[in-house]
């Protein structure tokens, strides 16, 4: 008992603060405002009476993360009282408003936020006093046949700007796959209660209301932004693209100037969180401005002004520091990493500087306690992790050499010892962000401490400071300051040029699957044990603490069975398929604009964390981009033994260096106790009636002792009448079948669906798409046909595993991993809309064999209850 007691003395109050928020976020919903209000003043009150009578150390502990909890749970209730109802989705709205972000180029248009200030004309409840995310095509004189005669914008929207927009909104629902970026919980964190676009019938600002009048610093500092990267992109219009666009990536924190390609090289080498606006810069920028004070403060000129009679210069230089960081953080947009960094920077700097800190953790402990005060979400963030274990590694590492640096015997040369102390400090940050890394990105890059011995000096100390002054001088002086960004420009390409090689060696990474709660408490016990200062007997020794990292992952299904996994990768198509030998993935998912698809947003994210990089073969079924968007990706990121598909002589997958087989009705291959064989297309060049590429879908068979798989691609019906006529019910009967085409009308006609007469079919597919799949029609066939119809875009990510003699097991990320900020949908839904009630489920158990009735899915461990996902 009394080690426990020391254990919970030792305790600092604020980690109460983080573990009560993790709490808080695992919830499926939240309580209520009774609730959120009653632990608030609970806590309270608790740690004002524990503080009065001196109590026991736990009592405050427990006071701290009762006020905690009931302080995460109103800031998420606020939060979800912002988000735009249901019954708003889908309707035209006239607003008035003001752009509230710097607006984001892309290909296929502008995205920007928009504050809504009221509604002209509104049939429905208007979103009004919210914030919404708004993309808007088209910008230029070139305009659609709805904008005739209507005066077009030639520049985007400036913020701070009011403009009266015809938008149509939807909810902030997003894709949701386990091991990827959770979006829908980043628009909680950001105030976003919708996501919509610009109508093309009112493209049309108002001058007359383009007024100054209620300006936020916010919008001035987005507006500031703005001009800034105009500024910088004239300057750099004949440097090199891509390190052009590191540079305005690094000054006014627009990532969208670096390619996705570049991005995936940063990030292979472990340099990443050095090409966006990083704790890293800003500390650094605080700390270049502390030292400039301090020279200053210690003229004669700061002498004779007295101020230092009033304020000791190590506040003075700590408060100017503090506010650089605020400066930089809001011309780089104010971001939620950048403000972790600063609320962290300010608590240290007061702390420091007011002497109130027993040790560099303790400030480091209430650093992390007030920024999740002021973002309640801040510790489901991987930053919010990886800033903290790095500082904290390096200070505790650290300071077991204050006694050796006191010996005037022990000290080194001074290039000699800074080396030395970079060596070390690079040690202490890599070794604590290795269980990190295989905990939020499934892989540690090999090649990081080579990249980031050069990367780090060369971003922090030249590239960094070149940009941010050529930036500053270009609104007075543009000669100076073109002059400087062509050298930062300069530095920045030879540092990609050093980048690219490293990254494309095959150990440049080491995938790792995502560890478990055991193996990460494992893993940081060894990195406290290898970086503390004091002697640590057999210190190497606790290198084993980590080895349950490397732990193999992605385990195959056993002998005899099945299992398939259908992304939610929105309009489009990626399915894996597992058997107990290997892996075949189905579609390459599509592709979102640019140089955004599913590849590199869904798919390997997700397949690295189950540790998996490798695949035995990837077929297309067909050439159009929601099938093979995501085909270039998974060639640079996978080792694939050889792809088959219905694509073009001269496409780019043909030249990958893999084997290529094209889909033809006959091929078939067995892997173990499973058959696959290709049903279409034939011989013969196939038509369709909507789009020739959709008619020579690859159609896929599937059969193991434990179930039958049809994959169906986009083929029409056209296309299922003549496998109906080839190879009849007995030949396509299966368990589990694609839907055609997404549900489209053009597909799963009523003899197709007889013929194959599945218990489950999924449809993936966007929400609230703009082509409306499922069609209603199609919709209402599967509900006749008492096939169960499983949708992306309501169930998440679905895996269905199948074992010989037993019932189908069906997980649906977003139905059995509930989150209280996750938009919730109707169990069963036409284009979006709620249907009429579902058939009973049948316990009848799957069989590989025709004849086969059919059935309802089994329940899922999450509950089917819908809940609103905003308060009225």
């Amino acid at each position: 008992m009394q080690s426990i007691g020391v254990l919970v003395g030792s305790v600092p109050l604020p980690a109460a603060i983080v573990l009560a928020a993790l709490l808080v976020h695992r919830l499926p919903a939240l309580p209520g405002p009774a609730v959120a209000l009653g632990l608030l003043g609970t806590g309270v009150v608790m740690l004002g009476a524990a503080s009065r009578r001196r109590s026991h150390h736990g009592w405050r502990l427990l006071a701290v993360a009762l006020a905690a909890a009931g302080w995460t749970l109103h800031a998420a209730e606020r939060a979800l009282d912002e988000r735009l109802l249901p019954e708003q989705e889908g309707r035209d709205y006239v607003v008035v408003g003001r752009v509230a972000s710097m607006p984001i180029e892309a290909e296929r248009g502008t995205r920007f936020a928009f504050d809504v200030e009221r509604c002209l004309q509104a049939a429905a409840p208007c979103p009004e006093r919210r914030r919404v995310r708004l993309s808007w095509q088209g910008f230029g004189p070139a305009q659609d046949s709805g904008d005739a005669g209507r005066p077009a914008p030639q520049a985007n929207p400036v913020p701070g700007e009011r403009w009266q927009l015809n938008v149509r909104l939807k909810r902030p629902h997003a894709l949701h796959n386990p091991g990827a970026f959770d979006a829908e919980l980043r628009a909680l964190e950001e105030g976003i209660a919708a996501n919509g676009y610009v109508r093309s019938s009112r493209r049309l600002p108002l001058p007359n209301l383009r007024l100054e009048e209620g300006l936020t610093a916010a919008t001035a500092f987005e507006a500031a932004r703005m001009r800034l990267r105009a500024a910088m992109r004239a300057a750099l219009s004949d440097a090199r693209e891509d390190a052009a666009g590191v540079l305005i990536a690094l000054v006014v924190g627009d990532q969208a100037a670096i390619s996705g390609r570049w991005w995936e090289i940063f990030n292979k080498t472990g340099i990443g969180h050095l090409m966006s606006i990083s704790g890293l810069h800003i500390t650094m920028l605080a700390g270049l401005t502390v030292l400039f004070a301090r020279r200053v403060l210690r003229t004669r000129l700061a002498a004779r002004s007295g101020v230092l009679l009033r304020w000791p210069a190590r506040r003075i230089a700590w408060l100017l520091g503090v506010a650089a960081a605020f400066l930089y953080a809001g011309l780089a947009g104010w971001g939620i990493p950048a403000q972790r960094t600063c609320w962290m920077l300010m608590v240290a700097g007061l702390s420091l500087a007011a002497g109130r800190s027993r040790s560099m953790l303790h400030v480091l402990a209430l650093a992390a306690g007030v920024v999740t005060v002021l973002d309640p979400w801040a510790p489901l963030a991987a930053g919010f992790w990886l800033s903290f274990a790095a500082v904290g590694a390096i200070t505790l590492h650290g300071s077991a050499r204050t006694a050796k640096a006191a010996r005037p015997a022990d000290r080194l040369p001074r290039a000699r010892a800074m080396l030395h102390e970079a060596v070390r400090t690079q040690w202490a940050a890599t070794l604590a962000l290795v269980p990190l890394g295989a905990l939020f990105f499934s892989s540690v890059s090999l090649v990081g401490p080579i990249a980031n011995a050069f990367a780090i000096p060369l971003v922090s100390a030249l590239i960094t400071p070149l940009a941010m002054l050529g930036g500053a001088c270009l609104p007075w002086a543009p000669a100076v300051g073109s002059a400087l960004l062509s050298l930062a420009t300069l530095a920045t390409g030879a540092m990609l040029d050093l980048l690219e090689p490293l990254a494309a060696s095959p150990l440049s990474i080491m995938v790792l699957a995502q560890p478990d709660e055991p193996a990460m408490l494992l893993a940081a016990a060894a990195v406290a044990l290898l970086l503390w200062p004091m002697p640590v007997p057999a210190r190497p020794a606790a290198f084993a603490g980590l080895l349950p990292l490397l732990t193999p992952g992605g385990e195959l299904p056993p002998q005899g069975a099945l299992r398939l996994t259908a992304f939610d990768v929105g309009q489009g198509m990626a399915v894996l398929v597992e058997t107990p030998q290997r892996r075949l993935l189905y579609d390459a998912g599509p592709l979102y604009g640019g140089d955004s698809e599913a590849g590199a947003r869904v798919i390997v994210p997700w397949l690295r964390a189950r540790g998996i990089d490798r695949l035995d073969a990837l077929v297309v079924s067909h050439l159009d981009s929601d099938h093979s968007g995501g085909l270039p990706t998974l060639l640079r990121n996978l080792r694939i033994d050889w792809l088959a598909g219905s694509l073009p002589v001269e496409h780019p997958a043909r030249a990958a260096g893999r084997p290529f087989h094209d889909c033809r009705r006959g091929h078939a291959w067995r892997w173990g106790e499973v058959a696959f064989e290709m049903l279409h297309p034939g011989p013969g060049a196939a038509r369709g009636a909507k789009s020739p590429t959709n008619a020579s879908s690859c159609v896929l068979r599937i059969v193991a002792p434990a179930a039958r798989v049809l994959l169906t691609g986009d083929i029409e019906a056209a296309q299922e009448r003549a496998l109906v006529a080839a190879y009849g019910s007995a030949g396509l009967r299966s368990d589990l079948m694609l839907a055609p085409h997404h549900g489209s009308g053009t597909s799963s006609s009523a003899e197709f669906l007889a013929a194959v007469a599945p218990a489950h079919a999924i449809a993936q597919l966007g929400y609230r798409n703009r082509f409306g799949h499922p069609a209603a029609r199609v919709d209402a066939r599967y509900r006749d046909a008492g096939i169960a119809l499983l949708r992306s875009d309501r169930d998440g990510a679905i895996t269905l595993s199948y074992a010989p003699r037993q019932a189908p097991l069906l997980r649906r990320s977003r139905i059995d991993d509930r989150r209280y900020w996750r938009v919730r949908l109707p169990d069963d839904l036409i284009g979006g809309r709620a249907a009429a009630p579902a058939i009973a489920p049948s316990s009848r158990r799957p069989s590989p064999r025709p004849p086969r009735a059919p059935g309802r899915p089994p329940a899922s461990t999450g509950t089917r209850r819908a809940r609103r996902a905003a308060r009225a």
